[in-house]
């Protein structure tokens, strides 16, 4: 968030009026409490007035944006007051996106955007053309991409934080496609299939499959389809690995009518 410097307070002048600011919460009453972890950019980007007064809070299940104001400051968070609920920002479109596993850094940049455009979980492949592999560095790798994604959530104020899963190969993803409403594979020899034919605003569970640098095999591919996937064209531009996901889940953001 940008904000304007504030202006130096007089000497005997009363408390500004406390900020307001966008929080996604897991409290049920008036007053929340949000962690100093969340916080922290906020306390150190504003000047901050608090003023007096605290309610007891239950927790809620679930989880909301809301406008509030900050009543309380301290070392562990801060207390804010809320004073208007929010129209939840997450879709009503759940897109589950099985990315092949891409080399270098590319995954970082996958996990972020994909969260800024609304995929509700990430699972990476291991598939025969990968032209990286995780080789027991699963955990580490795991532990970034979860928190790139924590991070590109509240960048984008959402109130829930996608799971970037644990790896799996080409024989999980076939017995996980069936799980879903619909499952796509984009693929640069598919003819027929298109976003426009197969999305619309009855469709509540997506999956889409991207292979890695090295692209699917129509072995692999038939394989998928054998498990109830459609194969689609995402147009006659060719993507690379690191943006096909996002443009597929933007264009079937906006097909189910949730960029609206």
């Amino acid at each position: 968030m940008q904000h304007s410097p504030s202006p130096k307070k007089k000497s005997g002048s009363r408390a500004s009026t406390p900020p307001r600011s966008k929080v996604s919460s897991s409290w049920g009453n008036s007053q929340h409490r949000q962690s100093a972890q969340t916080v922290r950019p906020l306390t150190q980007s504003v000047r901050l007035s608090a003023v007096s007064g605290r309610e007891s809070v239950r927790p809620s299940t679930e989880r909301k944006t809301s406008a509030a104001s900050i009543c309380q400051t301290g070392p562990d968070g801060v207390a804010v007051r809320v004073l208007e609920k929010l129209k939840s920002p997450e879709a009503s479109l759940r897109v589950t996106l099985y990315q092949g596993v891409p080399k270098g850094d590319k995954m970082d940049y996958i996990v972020q955007k994909c969260t800024e455009a609304g995929v509700c979980r990430i699972v990476p492949v291991e598939m025969p053309r990968c032209v990286a592999h995780l080789d027991g560095k699963d955990d580490k790798k795991l532990a970034r991409w979860n928190r790139i994604a924590r991070e590109a959530a509240k960048q984008a104020f959402r109130p829930v934080t996608p799971e970037v899963a644990a790896p799996i190969d080409l024989n999980a993803l076939c017995r996980a496609l069936p799980g879903h409403q619909l499952a796509l594979v984009p693929w640069e020899d598919a003819r027929e299939g298109t976003l426009p034919r197969l999305i619309s605003p009855d469709i509540a569970d997506l999956a889409i499959v991207i292979g890695p640098e090295g692209g699917m095999g129509e072995s692999e591919v038939q394989r998928m389809l054998g498990s109830g996937a459609r194969a689609v064209t995402l147009g006659p531009r060719i993507f690379r690995t690191e943006t096909a996901g996002l443009a597929a889940i933007i264009a079937a953001m906006a097909l189910s009518g949730n960029l609206e």
